[in-house]
């Protein structure tokens, strides 16, 4: 039972994969209002194979002001699942108010998932070329 429930769960996340890499954009994305400019308490998420995130970082603080922490999301990608729907669910809790990333299209589906599946919802999600995908939650 379990070797099949993975297997429909990694089947989920290839075929999602596949839809965002062929509309090139994020299918969730809602229209909800993002944390006021200065009042910002965020996480930016990056995949460490896409090198370091400190120039998304950079354009994150030059554009929205606030305190901002990074957190790479590492291992494999069942890994990347729980990482994320933990920072997710500690960010709902908590006094984050804004949850954004750059990662690759693999991970990004994972994240999606993990949060979706959480009952989250997406500001934005663009693709930033090549396998590039930059996304912000709603927290």
């Amino acid at each position: 039972m379990t070797s099949q429930n993975r297997r429909s769960f990694f089947k989920t996340i290839f075929a999602a994969g596949a839809a965002v890499a062929v509309s090139g954009t994020g299918t969730l994305a809602g229209s909800a209002q993002a944390a006021q400019a200065g009042a910002i308490d965020g996480i930016c998420l990056y995949a460490p194979g896409l090198g370091t995130a400190s120039q998304f970082v950079e354009t994150m603080r030059k554009s929205a002001p606030g305190t901002w922490s990074v957190q790479p999301l590492a291992g494999s990608l069942t890994d990347c699942y729980f990482q994320a729907a933990l920072l997710f669910e500690d960010a709902r809790k908590g006094k984050t108010n804004t949850l954004v990333g750059l990662l690759d299209q693999a991970s990004f589906v994972v994240v999606h998932e993990a949060i979706v599946d959480r009952g989250g919802r997406f500001h934005y999600v663009t693709n930033e070329g090549g396998d590039r995908v930059a996304f912000s939650v709603e927290v």
